[in-house]
């Protein structure tokens, strides 16, 4: 009984993992996963990281190679534009429904998401200027808390898997630090009062341009990146 419990736990964990390294910028885009340095790396054995690889290549983190193996998705310019737009879209919709069906409960999620994100440092102390892991868990909680009331489990599907596509890029702009001079908790701030406003309009746009600015700001860190 126990043996039928254990499996299912590791493969969920290593793709949760593998996922972290490949969003943090570990795994770089484009670089061939090898087996044997991930079994190294990981503590396991290479059949359940080739399952692991590929449930992230179903969430098009990974891409697989004919005979070849696992590859960390690269990115280009055109996947940059699709996915922004398609993103904004998708929050859009989500946004809206969350906006609409949202209660006390919701709004006290909100409020405590953004409280919380206001309240963490965007650094470590221990190494000044790499991201704190505990930024990204509350800016992740905040984005998380104000489509929390979206009443479709499939918007909710596809918009985990392009907020996830989307934090590869950012993090390339944060690598480079080329978001310093950007109120990025005033846009939080300002996206979260007008969800509890129920301003939903303004709500969407704010979203929109949101997205739309850490698209600008990949491009700055990128200039040459591929078509």
């Amino acid at each position: 009984m126990v043996a039928s419990f254990s499996e299912p736990t590791l493969a969920t964990t290593l793709v949760d993992r593998v996922r972290a390294d490949i969003l943090a910028g570990a795994l770089r885009p484009g670089e061939k996963l090898r087996l044997e340095h991930l079994a190294a790396r990981y503590d396991v054995g290479r059949s359940p990281l080739r399952e692991a690889c590929g449930r992230l290549a179903a969430e098009g983190l990974v891409v697989i190679e004919d005979q070849r193996g696992f590859r960390v998705a690269p990115i280009s310019r055109k996947d940059l534009f699709d996915l922004t737009r398609t993103r904004q879209q998708i929050e859009a919709l989500a946004l809206r429904d969350s906006l609409a069906h949202g209660d006390l409960d919701w709004e006290a999620q909100v409020t405590g998401a953004l409280h919380k994100l206001e309240r963490t440092s965007f650094t470590t102390p221990e190494e000044p200027g790499a991201l704190s892991p505990a930024w990204e868990s509350a800016h992740r909680a905040l984005h998380d808390a104000l489509v929390a009331a979206c009443r479709s489990a499939w918007l909710h599907r596809f918009r985990t898997v392009l907020y996830d596509q989307s934090e590869r890029y950012r993090r390339l702009a944060v690598e480079y630090k080329c978001d310093g001079h950007r109120d990025v908790l005033g846009e939080h701030a300002a996206l979260a009062r007008a969800a509890l406003a129920r301003d939903v309009e303004r709500t969407c746009a704010l979203m929109t341009e949101h997205v739309a600015r850490t698209t600008d700001l990949v491009l700055e860190a990128y200039p040459s990146l591929n078509p």
